[in-house]
C-alpha cells in the first residue's frame, strides 16, 4: 500500500480549478475517500487527479479511478463516500527539493562554525537575528543583516509543535536581498529523528492550511 499516514487529500475535477477536499481512511486493502459535495468532479470519475497528504511518504500527486456512492453510514458526517484506486502515481513531493512552505519569522541564531575554521566562543560575536523566510524537511531560507559565508554552520531553536527543537544548519548558497539584506540556502545537519518528524508534521499541516 502507497499510503503510510494519510488523512486528508485534494481530488481534482475534469473542469479546470474544481478541488474537492476529502477526509482519508485507509488500510492495506481499501482506500476511502470522504467529501461532502460529488457534483462538481464531472461524471467521468474513472481517471481524476488526487493529492494525497501522507505524513510519512510525502505529498503524493496521483490518478485514481473513484466510485462514488451515497454514505448511509450514521457515524460519518459526510454524506458522501468514494472507493479509491489508485491507477498511477505521478510524484511524491518531499525533503528539501520538493514541499516547502512559506514563513515570516524572526529568530535568534547562534554561529558555530566560520569558514569551516574558527570555533565561535564570544556570545557577542556568535549570536545573530534573522527571519526564516520557508521551510523544509531538509532546510530553510535564511534573510538576515547579518553576513555569513559558505559552508558555515549556525544553531538555533524552534518549537514546531509543544517543544522547542534545537536544529542545526549550513549556509549552501547566499543571495543579496536588499542594500545590508542578505538570503541563504541553508540544509540541516544530523536532524534527529523524532525532530524531523515534527518538521515534516509542521510542513504538512501549513501546506494544508493553504490549500483548505
Amino acid at each position: 500500500m502507497l499510503l503510510k499516514d494519510c488523512y486528508k487529500c485534494i481530488i481534482f475535477g475534469e473542469e479546470q480549478g474544481v478541488q474537492v477536499p476529502a477526509r482519508v481512511i485507509h488500510d492495506d486493502e481499501q482506500i476511502l475517500l470522504y467529501f461532502d459535495d460529488d457534483t462538481r468532479l464531472g461524471a467521468h470519475t474513472d481517471r481524476l487527479r488526487v493529492d494525497f497528504c501522507d505524513s510519512q511518504v510525502g505529498y503524493i500527486k496521483t490518478i485514481c479511478e473513484l466510485n462514488i456512492r451515497k454514505s448511509f453510514d450514521p457515524s460519518i458526517w459526510e454524506p458522501w463516500v468514494a472507493d479509491c484506486f489508485i491507477l498511477e502515481v505521478g510524484e511524491i513531493l518531499q525533503r528539501q527539493k520538493d514541499l516547502r512552505v512559506p514563513m515570516d519569522v524572526e529568530v535568534e541564531f547562534s554561529r558555530t562554525q566560520l569558514s569551516g575554521e574558527i570555533q565561535f566562543t564570544s556570545h557577542t560575536q556568535g549570536v545573530f537575528t534573522g527571519t526564516i523566510k520557508n521551510i523544509s524537511v531538509g532546510g530553510l531560507f535564511l534573510a538576515t543583516a547579518t553576513r555569513l559565508t559558505r559552508g558555515e554552520t549556525f544553531e538555533f531553536s524552534y518549537c514546531f509543535s509543544k517543544v522547542n527543537q534545537k536544529l542545526q544548519a549550513m549556509t549552501l548558497r547566499e543571495q543579496q536581498l536588499r542594500k545590508d539584506l542578505y538570503g541563504y540556502g541553508c540544509q540541516f545537519i544530523d536532524v534527529k529523528n523524532n525532530v524531523e518528524r515534527e518538521i515534516r508534521q509542521f510542513v504538512y499541516k501549513q501546506q494544508l492550511k493553504k490549500i483548505w
